[in-house]
């Protein structure tokens, strides 16, 4: 081997060290030994323990405010749904105006064990000055329909069962008279009936009775 052999392998073994220097990696043999330290953790980012350890401790105040509140809660939505008594009506009383605004009211009076035993459609009946007589059904319908017509229902029970709708009644009376007379008709008066059949129990035998009809309000129609 000539000088200028020896140097070209002194220079490679000089680069293989800075190398293994700057890698912190030394080789000796088969044997790997590895210098550069761990890397340190990141001081910005939080650990899961502290996390947990810095987490705000509800005071005792709210703690038994909130339960409370979940009792308050339970008792109202079981004074909803339990029997007829006077320690229902009573806690009623109390929770109902918060059970509305929130929501969460519940009624299941039509289902068991006491479902309604009648039907009752209502229907308006407008005396005209011609000596004719029309008659307009509660908004109705089969199928899906009866999903958006549902509040037609709802409203029409409130006007002959609810004994302070009054001013509803007057109001519907007042809009049927408008569209009679929009068809081009002259009203003197309209009349709100209740058409009410009996459900009759499962058996032999029909299942239901017979329809009849219950006037309920009658007001005057002024001429325009």
């Amino acid at each position: 081997m000539n000088r200028d052999d020896n140097c070209s392998v002194t220079l490679s073994a000089f680069h293989r060290f800075l190398s293994q220097r700057h890698t912190g990696v030394e080789r000796s043999g088969n044997m790997v030994t590895t210098t550069r330290e761990p890397d340190a953790p990141d001081a910005a980012s939080p650990s899961v323990d502290g996390d947990a350890d810095d987490a705000p401790a509800l005071s005792r105040g709210k703690r038994l405010g909130l339960s409370a509140l979940i009792v308050f809660v339970l008792l109202g939505m079981l004074a909803s749904v339990a029997p007829r008594s006077q320690l229902r009506e009573e806690l009623r009383d109390v929770t109902r105006p918060f059970l509305l605004a929130s929501g969460v009211d519940q009624g299941w009076g039509v289902f068991s064990p006491s479902p309604p035993t009648t039907t009752n459609e209502v229907v308006a009946r407008v005396d005209r000055t011609d000596g004719t007589v029309g008659v307009y059904p509660m908004e109705g319908g089969i199928g899906i329909t009866e999903y958006w017509d549902y509040r037609w229902r709802k409203y029409a029970e409130q006007l002959w069962r609810k004994r302070t709708a009054e001013r509803e009644r007057v109001a519907f009376a007042g809009w049927i008279a408008d569209q009679d007379r929009a068809a081009g008709h002259e009203p003197v008066r309209v009349t709100l009936v209740r058409e009410n059949r009996q459900n009759l129990p499962p058996g032999p035998g029909p299942d239901e009775g017979t329809w009849r009809e219950i006037p309920f309000f009658t007001t005057p129609v002024s001429r325009r």
